[in-house]
């Protein structure tokens, strides 16, 4: 991949500004990506040519940013989101079942990975997970997802548990990013997997962790009281472990009640919705500080999002901008969870008819991550519902931006 001199010199620009916004070094930059610090200012200063894709894949993770902003590819949000890579996925997905299953007659289709190497790549799509980064998380969910049925199909006895305990972790990142892109049936093969995956562990907390990940799955308009029943049937199991819990075990205890206040905010039924949403609080207060234990992000922050979320799905947007006065992102570390919280209040301001407050916040959920905003389908009902009623302040503060932005080809 050869570039001109001029687009190595934007290349190194966008670099030097993405690294100077995270108060790195050159130094610092260039021995997280194993280089030396004359090859970093060779970079930015554009005198030395990215021609490695596997190098630039590990700058834009680094940095934060995605390979296509640091590369100036144009942003196609609408389109460019990773729906290319959705064939390799269902086929790899597939085969993940076929394999967990111990399906006879299988074969690698990939070369066997070192598990140290397995768990770098699951952290590293996790973190482009959590950083609402679909197009990066598309591009390599295939792969992984093959690289780990290779695991499941050559490993044995404790390398296999690892292995499957990988399959759970990545299932929940395929789960996430598919229901989004709109694939909900790809979405629920991947729960399964984790499903299948935690019942070969046969590990409570794992089969908890499963669980949470299938209210995710399930919480749709027309299955959210299916959402309701997995996840008491789930704090059923684990209240087994609550006498005395790990904080792995609550954090997981908390995120299960979160799942039951979601689904009965959702079926109208306010007194319950509060009702969970206070234990997880009571849990929250208990664990003391934001935790991310098996991707649920759960603490007391999170509590405070999801009682936002809550109000609005129960027609209370006073008490959802009543929360968010007072409300510190900073010890959230999933940039999802903070772009998902712009834009319940972003809704609320809309249940208010506050028209140009809800654009406001749906450009700073755009600031943080794009495609996770012009790509979620309750933006797209609330933009559409903000262009129906065309508040002069609306159009003024940026609606028709954000509605080009996600027609954007």
């Amino acid at each position: 991949m050869a570039t001109s001199n001029n687009a190595a010199s934007a290349v190194g620009s966008r670099i030097r500004h993405a690294r100077r916004s995270r108060r790195m070094s050159q130094a610092s930059l260039a021995g997280l990506v194993e280089r030396s610090e004359s090859w970093m200012r060779g970079i930015e200063a554009g005198r030395i040519h990215l021609d490695r894709y596997s190098v630039i894949d590990r700058l834009a993770d680094v940095l934060e940013v995605e390979v296509s902003w640091l590369l100036g590819e144009p942003f196609a949000p609408s389109r460019d989101v990773g729906h290319s890579a959705v064939p390799a996925l269902r086929t790899a997905l597939r085969r993940t079942s076929l394999c967990l299953s111990e399906h006879p007659g299988l074969h690698p289709v990939t070369a066997p990975m070192l598990l140290t190497d397995l768990r770098v790549e699951v952290d590293r799509i996790t973190r482009r997970r959590q950083a609402a980064n679909l197009l990066e998380v598309m591009r390599q969910l295939p792969g992984l997802t093959e690289s780990l049925n290779t695991g499941a199909l050559l490993s044995s006895g404790p390398e296999r548990d690892v292995v499957d305990g990988l399959i759970i972790e990545t299932s929940h990142v395929a789960r996430m990013v598919l229901k989004q892109l709109g694939y909900p049936d790809l979405a629920w093969t991947a729960v399964e997997n984790a499903a299948t995956a935690a019942a070969r562990l046969d590990d409570p907390l794992m089969s908890a962790c499963s669980a949470w990940d299938r209210c995710g799955a399930l919480l749709g308009p027309d299955t959210v009281d299916e959402a309701l029943t997995v996840a008491e049937a789930a704090l059923t199991e684990l209240q087994k472990l609550m006498s005395t819990p790990t904080p792995q075990v609550l954090s997981l205890w908390g995120a299960l009640h979160l799942r039951c206040a979601v689904a009965a905010a959702r079926l109208h039924d306010a007194a319950n919705a509060w009702k969970y949403l206070a234990e997880a609080e009571a849990v929250a207060t208990r664990l003391g500080v934001d935790r991310n234990d098996f991707q649920t992000v759960f603490g007391p922050t999170n509590c405070e999002i999801h009682a936002a979320e809550i109000a609005v799905a129960l027609g209370q947007p006073d008490i959802a901008l009543k929360h968010h006065g007072g409300l510190n992102l900073a010890g959230v570390t999933s940039k999802e969870r903070r772009t998902r919280y712009r834009i319940e209040v972003a809704r609320a301001h809309g249940q208010l008819k506050n028209d140009a407050a809800a654009v406001h916040q749906l450009q700073q959920a755009a600031f943080l991550a794009p495609q996770y905003v012009y790509n979620h389908p309750t933006v797209r009902d609330l933009v559409a519902e903000l262009r129906g009623r065309a508040q002069p302040s609306a159009v003024d503060v940026g609606l028709c931006a954000i509605e080009r932005a996600m027609r954007r080809p």
